[in-house]
């Protein structure tokens, strides 16, 4: 999607739309976005995908799974380090059996500096949840 700012990642134009329409509700697309970032640098793995489940009736940071998804390679332990970050990011990861919904993917629209800043944001927050 193109708009007067160049090409944007979905879950960024998700997350305008859903403030404009709803400022005060929860949304998590900007973590998305940031530890996809980070886990891409940690990594250097640029084909991965991060997927989320999330229960329907939970509109709160609480995620019934996460997922790191990679080709050729085996994703365990991105899938950890996933877990853990969001986990510092204030998410309650647990999976209640409930019905569940994946949420929408990272597509990998943004710049180097967005890069860096969710580098820094994610290593902030697993320094402060380490040391906690």
């Amino acid at each position: 999607m193109r708009d007067e700012r160049g090409t944007r990642c979905t879950l960024q134009v998700a997350r305008e739309r859903r403030l404009s329409d709803y400022p005060g509700e929860f949304g998590m697309e900007q973590d998305i976005c940031d530890v996809t970032l980070w886990l891409n640098e940690k990594s250097e793995e640029h084909s991965l995908l991060l997927w989320i489940d999330r229960h329907y009736f939970y509109h709160g940071p609480e995620i019934a799974n996460v997922k790191v998804l990679t080709v050729p390679k085996h994703p365990e332990p991105l899938t950890a380090m996933a877990r853990d970050a969001f986990v510092a990011l204030g998410y309650v990861i647990e999976n209640s059996g409930a019905d569940t919904y994946g949420f929408p993917l990272y597509d990998g629209h943004h710049s180097r500096h967005e890069a860096i800043q969710a580098f820094a944001r994610i290593e902030a927050a697993l320094r402060r949840w380490r040391s906690a």
